[in-house]
C-alpha cells in the first residue's frame, strides 16, 4: 500500500474515534483532510455529508431548546400575547375568515394550554365551521331534489348547536318539500306521539341554557341576566308544544321541534321502526350507499402532504385536503411537512358523515420521546449481555439502553470492544416512543442504512439484488463486503437504482423520489400574441403558461390576423417541454406592416428580434462533489449563442453561485440543446440569450 493510502487510512481511523467521542466538528476536518489525498472516494465525500447533516442538526435542536428555555418564563407578555390572539381571531370570525380565527386561538393555546376561556373559543369555533358544513350539505341536498338527505343534516346541526339561527332559514328550504313527505307523517301518527314529548324536553332544556348565537363565519357571544334563565326554566314543555305563540322565542322553538318531529319520522321510516312492516328487499338494494367527506385543513406549515393508507391525497388549495369515499374499514391518515413533525392517527369513517378538522404541525425539536435500544449479535456469535454493551446518542454514551431526546435528525451507535459498529443517522419526525435495533458486525460484515427523504410522503419497497428485503420508509441491511444492486420503489414516483460496493465503512442515503409526470408541456413564444390550436382545438392565446399534453404527435396552429398563420408538427414527450416560435410572415410579404392609411415597408434590420426557445433539452448530470454535499438548491446562469439553424454556438457561465462543479455540468448540458432559432421579420438570426440552469440535490 502507498504512503498516501495508508495516510488515508489513518485519518478515517482518526476520525471514526473522533465521532465515537462526539468530537463531529474535528472529525469533519480529518475526513477533509482525508479527501484532499484522495479526491475521487466517494465513501469520503458520503461521510463528510453525514457529518455535516449531524452537526446542522445539533446546531438546529440547541436553538430550539434555547429559545423554548426563554419563551417558557414568559409571564406578563405571554398574557398580553394570549389577550391580542383572541381580540384578532374575534376580527377575523366576523370577517367571515373562520380558518384565521382558528388560527389565532391555536397560537393563543401554545402560550397558555390551560386558558379556560381560549379552550371554549376553540371548540365553539369548530363547531360552527362543522356547522357551516351541514348547511352547506343541506343546500345541495335540496338542490338536487333529495330533502330526506337534507332533514337528516339538519338534525346534525341541531345535535351541535341548538340555538344555530342557520336552522331557520334550512327549514323554510324544505317547506317545498313537506307534500312529498305528508304520507309518511300520515301514517306514523303513533309514532310521533311517541317521541314528541323526548324531543320537546331536548329541546327545552337547550333553549334554558345560555345561548350563543351564529350565523354562517360570524361570531355573536350573548349574555343573558340571571333573571331570564330562571323564566326560561320556569317555562312548561306543555306551552312549547302546544304551539301557542308568546313571542319569537316560542316560534323558533315550535319550529325546531317540528322539525326534530319530520327528523324522527323519515329516519325510523328509513330504518324500519314504524309500522313494524319488513319494507321490500327491491327498496333496500336501491338505498345508495353514502360517502364519508372529511374535510381536512392544515395550518402553520408549506408544502403540506397527506396520504390516506400509504396512498397520497392531493390538495385542493394549499393545506386543505377533502377526503371522501365509501370505504370504512380502519384507516391511517399520515400529515407531513419538511422540517415538522408527522401527525399520524387512526380512524373509521361513517357513512355519510360529512366533518371538518384543523390541524396544526409541530415543529421538528417540539416533542421529548423515549428511545429503547436493542442489538444484534453476527449469527453464530455468542452474545456477551446487555452489561458488555453501550449506547451512543450524538456522539455521547448514555446510561442503560434508554435515552429521553427530541424529535428531529439523531446518530445512534452500538459500541462492543472486539466488533465493528456503524454509527446510523435517524431522522425521527414520529412524536412517539422509539425502539432502535442496533447491528453489531462480524469482521467481513458491512452495513447498508437507506431512508426516504423527510419531503417524499408515503412508503416504500426496498430491494437489494433484485430480492424484496423491506418496506416502509426506511432500510437496515447487514450484509458481506462485495457488490450490491439497490433499489427503491414507490407507486407513482420514479424508481431509484445504484450499484454500491459496500465495504468497512457502510452505505447510507437518504432519497427522495421525484413523482412521475405522465403530460408534457406545450410552450408558444410570446411575440407576437396568437390564438393557439392543438388539433384544431383553441387551447389559449398568447402570452400564456403553456399547455398540458398527453403524449403524442399534435398539429399546433399560431393564427393572427397581421400575419400569416404558422403551423407545426410537434411531439410531446412526458415530462418534457417542447417550446415552439411564431414564425410571423406579415400579410402580403415578410417585410411588411400594415397600418390603417397604407402599407409601410420597413428594413429587417430595423424589425424587432423574438426570444430563441429550446425545443430540445438535455438535463445537466449532478457532479459527484455536489452531490456528495447535498442540500444543495439554486441556478446557474449561461450566456447561450445560438446561431440561425437553431444549434448552440457558444456557452459561456455567467454565475455560478453553487460551485462544486455544477457551472461546467450545465455547460455540458446546454451545449447539446437544440432551439427553435430568434426571428427577424420571418428570418432566423443568430443571438446570444441567457437561460437558467436549476440544481437541486438532495
Amino acid at each position: 500500500m502507498g504512503t498516501g493510502a495508508e495516510k488515508v487510512k489513518k485519518l478515517l481511523q482518526t476520525a471514526r474515534i473522533q465521532i465515537q467521542q462526539g468530537e463531529r466538528k474535528e472529525a469533519l476536518e480529518t475526513y477533509r483532510k482525508a479527501l484532499k489525498l484522495d479526491p475521487e472516494n466517494h465513501q469520503i465525500m458520503d461521510r463528510i455529508n453525514i457529518v455535516e447533516r449531524e452537526i446542522a442538526a445539533m446546531e438546529k435542536f440547541n436553538k430550539s431548546r434555547f429559545s423554548r428555555a426563554h419563551s417558557a418564563g414568559r409571564n406578563i407578555s405571554s398574557s398580553g400575547f394570549v389577550d391580542d390572539c383572541i381580540k384578532r381571531s374575534n376580527e377575523a370570525f366576523k370577517a367571515d375568515d373562520a380558518v384565521r380565527a382558528l388560527q389565532e386561538l391555536e397560537r393563543a393555546t401554545r402560550h397558555d394550554p390551560d386558558n379556560a376561556l381560549v379552550k371554549k373559543k376553540i371548540a365553539f369555533v369548530r363547531c360552527s365551521i362543522k356547522v357551516d358544513g351541514f348547511a352547506d350539505m343541506v343546500r345541495s341536498r335540496i338542490d338536487s331534489g333529495d330533502p330526506r338527505s337534507a332533514i337528516e343534516n339538519i338534525r346534525e346541526i341541531f345535535n351541535l348547536l341548538p340555538a344555530a339561527s342557520v336552522i331557520d332559514e334550512l327549514l323554510k328550504m324544505v317547506e317545498d318539500y313537506r307534500g312529498e313527505v305528508a304520507a309518511v307523517i300520515e301514517t306514523t301518527v303513533p309514532v310521533v306521539d311517541k317521541v314528541k314529548e323526548k324531543k320537546e324536553k331536548v329541546v327545552v332544556a337547550s333553549t334554558a341554557k345560555t345561548p350563543v348565537k351564529t350565523q354562517p363565519g360570524k361570531i355573536k357571544e350573548e349574555k343573558k341576566t340571571e333573571k331570564k334563565r330562571e323564566q326560561k326554566k320556569k317555562k312548561k314543555p306543555v306551552a312549547v308544544a302546544g304551539g301557542k305563540a308568546g313571542g319569537d322565542g316560542q316560534k323558533k322553538m315550535l319550529t325546531i321541534i317540528g322539525a326534530v318531529v319530520l327528523l324522527v319520522i323519515i329516519v325510523f321510516a328509513i330504518t324500519k321502526v314504524f309500522s313494524g312492516r319488513e319494507p321490500e328487499p327491491e327498496i333496500i338494494e336501491d338505498v345508495p350507499t353514502l360517502p364519508f367527506t372529511e374535510t381536512i385543513v392544515v395550518l402553520g406549515a408549506e408544502d403540506v402532504n397527506l396520504a390516506l393508507d400509504g396512498v397520497s391525497v392531493d390538495a385542493g388549495l394549499p393545506g386543505i385536503f377533502i377526503l371522501s369515499d365509501t370505504i370504512f374499514t380502519q384507516r391511517i391518515i399520515v400529515v407531513s411537512s419538511l422540517g415538522f413533525e408527522n401527525l399520524t392517527w387512526s380512524t373509521v369513517f361513517e357513512e355519510g358523515l360529512i366533518r371538518t378538522d384543523t390541524l396544526y404541525l409541530d415543529s421538528i425539536g417540539t416533542t421529548m420521546i423515549q428511545v429503547t435500544f436493542g442489538y444484534v449479535m453476527p449469527a453464530g456469535e455468542d452474545d456477551p449481555g446487555p452489561e458488555a454493551v453501550s449506547f451512543m446518542v450524538d456522539g455521547e454514551i448514555i446510561e442503560g439502553n434508554t435515552d429521553s431526546i427530541p424529535t428531529g435528525e439523531h446518530v445512534f451507535q452500538v459500541i462492543l470492544d472486539g466488533y465493528r459498529t456503524m454509527p446510523e443517522s435517524v431522522l425521527v419526525v414520529d412524536p412517539v416512543d422509539l425502539n432502535q435495533t442496533m447491528n453489531i458486525l462480524a469482521s467481513e460484515q458491512s452495513q447498508i442504512t437507506l431512508q426516504l427523504a423527510a419531503g417524499t410522503p408515503g412508503n416504500a419497497i426496498f430491494y437489494v439484488d433484485g430480492e424484496r428485503v423491506a418496506s416502509g420508509r426506511r432500510m437496515t441491511q447487514v450484509l458481506p463486503f462485495g457488490s450490491y444492486y439497490l433499489q427503491v420503489q414507490m407507486e407513482g414516483r420514479q424508481d431509484f437504482g445504484v450499484t454500491i460496493t459496500l465495504e468497512e465503512d457502510g452505505y447510507s442515503r437518504t432519497i427522495s423520489l421525484e413523482e412521475i409526470v405522465e403530460t408534457g408541456q406545450l410552450m408558444v413564444g410570446p411575440e407576437p400574441w396568437s390564438d393557439v390550436y392543438v388539433d384544431g382545438g383553441h387551447v389559449g392565446t398568447t402570452p400564456f403558461r403553456g399547455v398540458e399534453l398527453e403524449p403524442g404527435t399534435y398539429t399546433v396552429r399560431l393564427s393572427n390576423p397581421d400575419f400569416r398563420d404558422d403551423t407545426h408538427t410537434v411531439e410531446i414527450t412526458a415530462g418534457e417541454t417542447t417550446a415552439i416560435q411564431y414564425n410571423a410572415v406579415a400579410v402580403g410579404g415578410p417585410d411588411e406592416v400594415h397600418t390603417d392609411t397604407a402599407t409601410v415597408v420597413e428594413p429587417i434590420e430595423d424589425l424587432p428580434i423574438s426570444s430563441p426557445f429550446a425545443i430540445r433539452q438535455t438535463a445537466p448530470s449532478v457532479p459527484s462533489q455536489a452531490k456528495a454535499r447535498g442540500d444543495l438548491h439554486g441556478y446557474v446562469t449561461l450566456a447561450v449563442a445560438v446561431g440561425a439553424d437553431g444549434s448552440v454556438q457558444n456557452v459561456t457561465v455567467v454565475s455560478d453561485p453553487l460551485g462544486l462543479g455544477c457551472g461546467q455540468a450545465a455547460v455540458d448540458a446546454v451545449r447539446a440543446w437544440i432551439f427553435s432559432p430568434a426571428m427577424q421579420g420571418g428570418q432566423p438570426v443568430e443571438v446570444t440569450t441567457n437561460v437558467q440552469i436549476r440544481f437541486d440535490i438532495e
